[in-house]
């Protein structure tokens, strides 16, 4: 299969509070008590209440987002059920601080003012408190609490908090210190996306980031300057775009950089720890062997609460969307972009996405309407770049077109007309102008060599035709990235579908298969090369067990091939039901017309016909699991 080339993290395990199961009593709750259960909720709550809404648990609250209707029904459990698990009361709590009442958070928190009997708390609740009394002006007093309760926080979660609440009261130097001394001599970029360094590495972005925009503040522009030179010291190759964000320190382009306050710092603080729940979990899940499968109820629940806290925070309110697209859960992401309290035009892009999978079209087009509308001048070169993805996948082409001329020209720096680029021959590739989208991508790589252009390029080379040069680019990113799963996938997907070479394909695929044996897309393009080859019972295997990884999801080129399969097995109702739905996938236009070919006419071509699977040394599958 053709793969999308694609706040902190760190190896730790997360212990705040025990319990991470959902308490018996969600699953009693039902739809009348959650009529009769009025507690009192903050503007920001009620903002996202979907009118008539009625919920039996709830996870579906949270899978609308309707903060609202969850907040109703987790308040309406027993306390004592609700202590099975604390996180309920801490969500709670979060909305009447969003409210202001702070002596009604601190209730749900058991936080009394008796101080032998508050420190029998949660160590998680007695850090919400710090940012109680923060929110309440009591600086000193919040940051001598949070010194005292900090160092029972995970990783460095603690260290950025307290920077985060540093910056709130102006004591910036005091800020500075802290991310220096987070910062380590030497940083190692990641080899490539599997590569478990990227951990550390996300973690290292994260404090370097946040101290370059303090000291930009500040008005020590160099200094800034110099601090995030050493993410761009780390990945030589990404130079173009680290040029251009070092450079927006001086400039302010594209920067958003406005001072903080006590809420909007308390929101990232509280995201630092959403994020290193969802660390605890795939940490968890990978020690045990598993697979990261499912809703993540907690931490959407967490980041719809810190929406309450922050409302207007887009980083946060773009993750929940982000969590619940990937679920599938489209009505519930545009409702989480379209209930911010300004629209935005990214928000709005974000809806049009969401609506669009939903199959509200009219829905979509008006989002991006609006999303082109309110956008600023400094806001119109991503909004376009948006818009201009979500037009094609529309099929709405002379739209389309006419964007592709305004992006060019609003592109100014090399990244930026990188990207333009990069867009532009995603639209001609998707329309079926092959030459045109390889020109593009030969532009886009000349102001940006980076491996993601060249693997961009030598898709729209081999579809434009030009297999030989493509061939030469995947080949000597295989030589540069052995072990890079996806590298090994582009190429060997490349073999089995633009070339003969079927041997060579499954030899290169199935050591990428080895590499990432969970991936759903290695997986497919595994199972087409077995396809080639006529092993169809193992091709069938493999590709049913990717679109099965996938699900609620599905792919259009999964379910291609798992109708041509089922074609050749006599079984044509279920190719029939598989072709449909590829085509309700928005696949390119060249592949949406062969599709809808087979559809209406069946498959003319052979079972392809079996031959003895190719042998596979001990070379060929050698990997250094260490780096895996």
């Amino acid at each position: 299969m053709s793969l999308k080339h694609s706040v902190i993290a760190s190896g730790f395990l997360l212990a705040l509070m025990g319990c991470t199961s959902l308490p018996a009593g969600w699953a009693r709750l039902t739809e009348a008590a959650a009529e009769t259960a009025q507690p009192r909720l903050s503007k920001q709550a009620k903002s996202t209440a979907i009118r008539g809404a009625r919920y039996a648990l709830p996870s579906e609250a949270l899978k609308a987002g309707d903060t609202a209707g969850f907040l109703k029904l987790i308040a309406d459990l027993p306390a004592s059920e609700r202590a099975e698990d604390r996180f309920l009361d801490a969500y709670l709590a979060l909305d009447r601080a969003a409210a202001g009442d702070m002596k009604g958070a601190r209730a749900y928190l058991g936080i009394t003012g008796d101080e032998a009997a508050d420190l029998e708390q949660p160590g998680f609740y007695l850090w919400l408190d710090a940012w109680l009394l923060a929110l309440e002006g009591k600086t000193d007093e919040a940051i001598n609490r949070h010194r005292e309760v900090a160092g029972g926080m995970p990783g460095i979660t603690g260290d950025l908090s307290l920077a985060a609440m540093l910056e709130a009261a102006g004591r910036n130097d005091e800020a500075v210190a802290v991310y220096e001394a987070l910062t380590p001599e030497n940083i190692q970029a990641p080899e490539h996306e599997f590569d478990p360094q990227g951990i550390v590495f996300a973690h290292v972005s994260t404090v370097i980031v946040r101290h370059s925009l303090l000291l930009q503040r500040m008005g020590r522009v160099e200094e800034s300057q110099l601090v995030y030179q050493q993410l761009a010291n780390a990945q030589p190759e990404e130079a173009t775009s680290y040029a251009a964000a070092i450079d927006s320190l001086e400039t302010g382009k594209n920067l958003d950089n406005e001072a903080p306050t006590v809420r909007s710092e308390f929101a990232m603080a509280l995201s630092d720890v959403s994020y290193a729940m969802q660390q605890q979990r795939y940490i968890q899940t990978m020690m045990i062997g598993g697979d990261i499968e499912g809703f993540d109820d907690k931490r959407t629940a967490f980041d719809l609460s810190i929406l309450l806290m922050d409302p207007e925070n887009e980083n946060v309110r773009s993750g929940v969307i982000d969590a619940l697209y990937e679920e599938a859960l489209y009505a519930g992401a545009a409702h989480v972009a379209q209930t911010a309290p300004k629209p935005s035009p990214s928000l709005e892009i974000s809806a049009a996405q969401a609506l669009l999978m939903d199959g509200d079209e009219a829905g979509a087009r008006k989002a991006i309407d609006v999303a082109l509308r309110i956008s600023t001048e400094t806001e119109k070169l991503s909004t376009i770049y948006g818009a201009l993805q979500l037009r094609a996948l529309l099929n709405d082409k002379d739209a389309a077109y006419a964007l592709v001329p305004e992006l060019m020209k609003l592109a100014e720096n090399p990244a930026e007309q990188a990207a333009a680029h990069g867009a532009a021959s995603s639209v001609f590739l998707h329309f079926g102008d092959a030459k045109q989208a390889a020109d593009h991508a030969k532009d886009a790589r000349r102001l940006d060599d980076t491996h993601d252009r060249r693997m961009v390029l030598a898709d729209a080379l081999g579809r434009s035709g030009e297999i030989n040069e493509a061939l030469s680019i995947l080949r000597a990113e295989r030589l540069a990235r052995p072990n890079d799963p996806y590298t090994l996938n582009s190429l060997g997907y490349f073999l089995i579908t633009r070339t003969d070479n079927y041997e060579e394909g499954y030899k290169v695929l199935a050591r990428a298969m080895l590499l990432a044996e969970s991936d759903p897309y290695i997986a497919d393009s595994l199972g087409w090369a077995l396809f080639q080859l006529g092993d169809l019972v193992r091709a069938k295997g493999l590709i049913e067990s990717a679109r099965d990884e996938l699900l609620p999801r599905s792919h259009w080129e999964i379910e291609e091939h798992l109708g041509d399969i089922y074609w050749h097995e006599d079984r044509k109702d279920e190719a029939r039901t598989a072709w449909t739905t590829a085509l309700e996938n928005y696949p390119p236009n060249a592949d949406k017309d062969r599709i809808a070919a087979k559809l209406k006419e069946g498959l003319t071509t052979p079972r392809p016909e079996k031959r003895p699977l190719p042998a596979i040394s001990l070379e060929d599958l050698e990997v250094e699991r260490q780096d895996i």
